[in-house]
């Protein structure tokens, strides 16, 4: 972690050095003297930010690029597995980050090329002519901003920038997946407008410095002619060009990486070699589904535990992909895969209830299913840090309702095989339903008896807290012949400094690695407990997996 800080720290500090550089060029290069005379430090601020945006935009679509992040998996999840694993766990935060600064930047930038328009009108000198974006000293701001290539693509820009930053928050997004998603798809837009933004070429310099030098035009003919040296240093006139654009290379570099992934992974998605079919579905107790897929091809898909896949329905939208982590892996002589999907939101509440339909028809007609079966297109499966459990001596895992599925394929594995590691495992699970809890009861029931026959009923330590409407008699009713759950199960919400206390107890001068998968409220609460007892000896490692 604390390498990982070095370059975050690094990286920052060389943007702020950058962003000074830049300024301090176009204030003191000599070949913009005659711009920085009539725009002031607008030009300063405009040219400043300009390769800042354009890095920005080559770096903001690579955390979205699954393919890409899943070679780089497979390329250098090797060499460096920690670095690789928290850039995993950050794409999104960094896709965010690069989002706003985007969005920051490009108000900078729009600020400061309106400030050079109005410069343009008021410091209007017939002589530079050639320099000067405006008609003359009686232009109109308005004409310059609406009706020229650079003021055009640039309001345009901002305004698809702008929507994008307002649909992309996370209200919107749950609430009006589809706008958010559409909207999103304006960057397309925002691209087209950023390679016709500089048709206007209203930034020039200066190609003749070494005969004419700055300030020559102060100088009046009669001083000049009588002067041979100042004749040498002012024998032309200036002579200005916009110059060789070569910036635009690096978004396109960004889009091009993007466009190559997204037409890969829609052509595999709906390629007959990667279908899928649906083999068992039915809704399960707290209102969630189980869903099991197999795959069309003869070779076996290799998946490993902590993996997760992007799930399309065209029955319910063929634009909507959603990320469920897989609970169930492939089994020799059965090439599939399982999903456990809460039902949360629109997508799920109409699969949900597809499901429910299908099934009490099946009911009342005896077993005869009147409905096509449901078809899924699907997308992966994808790496994430949850991948990184397995090898791990020691860990925690703390997960919220069905934020406990990354977990599973690690359980089911540790079931079905005598694998050495995770050596310890510590497994923290909150849910506000009890029929929550009836998903893998029986996973980790199963897995403390046979630790406990294996005389290790240290490996696998398990608590379970009920948040909401707790009921000793439905505890009984539910659980009453799995003591191992109910002596588990316990009242409320847990206090995190009993369980890091245990922790650091347990595992002094020693590294544990502690996983979470639930809301962002529960990721900010456990992040901060790791850092508050990684003081106390034992070395904590967060990670967090998370879709919203």
């Amino acid at each position: 972690m604390e390498r990982v800080n070095k370059i975050y720290h690094s990286s920052r500090n060389f943007m702020f050095k950058y962003i000074l550089a830049a300024f301090s060029n176009y204030h003191h290069d000599v070949e913009y003297y005659y711009l920085s005379r009539i725009l002031g430090n607008g030009l300063c601020v405009s040219r400043g930010t300009a390769p800042v945006l354009n890095v920005t935009m080559a770096l903001i679509t690579l955390p979205t690029c699954k393919t890409f992040n899943l070679l780089l998996h497979k390329l250098f999840g090797r060499c460096s597995t920690r670095l690789l694993v928290h850039y995993l766990e950050k794409t999104k935060v960094l896709h965010l980050i690069l989002g706003c600064s985007l969005l920051i930047v490009a108000i900078v930038h729009s600020v400061a090329h309106f400030v050079n328009i109005v410069n343009f009108i008021d410091n209007y000198d017939e002589r530079y002519r050639e320099i000067n974006w405006a008609n003359g000293p009686d232009d109109n701001v308005l004409r310059l901003l609406f009706a020229t290539p650079t003021g055009f693509s640039g309001c345009i820009m901002l305004l698809t920038l702008a929507a994008m930053a307002y649909l992309a928050r996370r209200s919107m997004r749950d609430r009006f997946y589809n706008s958010f998603f559409t909207s999103h798809h304006l960057f397309l837009v925002f691209y087209g407008m950023m390679f016709y933004h500089p048709l206007s070429n209203i930034i020039k310099h200066q190609t003749n410095v070494d005969k004419h030098k700055i300030m020559c035009d102060l100088v009046d003919n009669v001083t000049l002619h009588s002067n041979e040296d100042l004749l040498v240093l002012c024998e032309e006139p200036p002579q200005f060009s916009a110059g060789t654009k070569r910036a635009w290379i690096w978004p396109l570099v960004g889009l091009a990486i993007y466009l190559a992934d997204i037409s890969f992974r829609y052509l595999t998605s709906h390629s007959e070699r990667y279908r899928v079919a649906t083999v068992q579905t039915y809704a399960m107790a707290g209102h969630a589904i189980h869903l099991r897929l197999q795959f069309g091809r003869k070779a076996m898909v290799k998946i490993f535990p902590g993996q997760y896949v992007l799930l399309q329905c065209p029955a319910i939208s063929t634009l909507e992909w959603h990320p469920f982590t897989i609970t169930e892996l492939s089994i020799e002589g059965r090439n599939d895969i399982t999903l456990t999907i809460k039902v949360r939101g629109d997508w799920t509440e109409e699969l949900y209830d597809r499901i429910v339909q299908r099934e009490q028809c099946k009911r009342n007609l005896g077993g005869v299913d009147p409905y096509r079966r449901i078809e899924f297109l699907l997308d992966g499966p994808y790496p994430s840090v949850m991948s990184n459990m397995l090898d791990c001596k020691r860990i925690l895992f703390v997960g919220a309702g069905v934020g406990i599925t990354p977990f599973v394929t690690i359980m089911r594995l540790l079931l079905s095989s005598n694998v050495d590691q995770p050596a310890r495992v510590h497994l923290v699970w909150i849910a506000r339903n009890l029929e929550t809890f009836l998903w893998f009861s029986d996973e980790i029931a199963r897995l403390q008896e046979k630790f406990w026959s294996q005389n290790k009923p240290d490996r696998f330590w398990v608590k379970l807290y009920w948040t909401q409407n707790y009921d000793e008699h439905l505890l009984a009713e539910c659980f009453g012949d799995m003591p191992s759950i109910k002596s588990r199960m316990h009242r409320g919400r847990p206090n995190w400094n009993d369980v890091f206390i245990d922790l650091v107890t347990l595992y002094p001068k020693k590294s544990v690695s502690v996983f979470s998968c639930g809301p962002k409220e529960l990721t900010k609460e456990i992040r901060l407990k790791c850092k508050e007892y990684s003081k106390h000896g034992c070395k904590l490692s967060y990670f967090h997996e998370g879709f919203g």
